[in-house]
């Protein structure tokens, strides 16, 4: 997803208007897509060379799905139905790839961009409710309680690491930020 708006962000287009160019395109170019860097510099060749924007695009797409195929899906059989979740299946030119590549229907439910959130909420509660073990999980209320957060440099090697603090009426909850493990471990302690 991050790619897809870098590269709306360098053709001067928004993310939300990429897929429907995308959709527009009469001849996909064939992106290299592999590695970021040799997709990146083969749609700035491709444009050199006059492609159309939609051409490029929809080429940038399909070389994803490729990637994702070739990767994710190596010695994996994907049978219908394909549900496609996630943010980066609000966008029609990704959409259109995977139909094409895997020649099927591609469905998009309601809240694919929670999907995945949802899913983990779900396996985190069968764990808990299987296991019996209690979560650190302080409610919805959370959000209306006061936390102090701050940071130091820590001294303690050359790396000089910038360490996060968040506490809360002067119990120290969490810290984070240094490379050696020094704080963070301090912290498993005194919680313990």
């Amino acid at each position: 997803g991050s790619f897809l708006d870098q590269q709306a962000s360098r053709l001067n287009l928004s993310i939300e208007d990429f897929g429907d160019i995308a959709l527009r395109a009469t001849n996909p170019v064939r992106i290299a897509g592999r590695c970021t860097v040799f997709a990146e510099s083969d749609m700035i060749h491709k444009q050199q060379m006059g492609h159309s924007l939609p051409d490029i695009v929809a080429g940038l797409c399909e070389a994803l799905v490729r990637n994702y195929l070739n990767n994710i899906g190596k010695g994996k059989e994907i049978d219908p139905p394909v549900v496609f979740q996630g943010g980066v299946a609000a966008n029609a030119g990704m959409r259109e790839a995977f139909k094409k590549a895997l020649q099927t229907e591609i469905i998009v439910p309601q809240h694919f961009d929670v999907m995945g959130a949802y899913g983990v909420a779900l396996l985190a509660r069968d764990h808990i409710l299987e296991h019996g073990e209690k979560t650190q999980f302080r409610g919805f209320g959370v959000t209306n309680q006061q936390f102090q957060n701050s940071s130091f440099i820590c001294q303690g090697c050359p790396n000089a690491c910038e360490v996060i603090e968040i506490k809360q009426d002067e119990s120290l909850l969490a810290r984070w930020g240094d490379r050696c493990g020094r704080w963070t471990a301090s912290k498993a302690e005194t919680s313990a």
